[in-house]
């Protein structure tokens, strides 16, 4: 653990170092992926869950008797 701390304070160090461009770009290029991996993520989730609550659900579909 105290090897990625030690990395971490690394990348810090040289992000904080770049003037304010390069350091907008470095961080679009990381933040950008990962908010596209997250919103992916989400979406499976929330239509997995969705899907479960559609099964549950009793159908709408009873048979009437006229």
């Amino acid at each position: 653990m105290n090897g990625l701390r030690t990395w971490w304070d690394g990348v810090e160090a040289w992000l904080t170092g770049l003037s304010f461009l390069p350091q907008l770009l470095v961080s679009l290029a990381v933040v950008i992926p990962l908010a596209i991996v997250a919103a992916i993520v989400l979406n499976a989730l929330v239509n997995g869950v969705s899907n479960l609550f559609d099964r549950l659900r009793p159908s709408d579909h009873t048979s009437k008797d006229h």
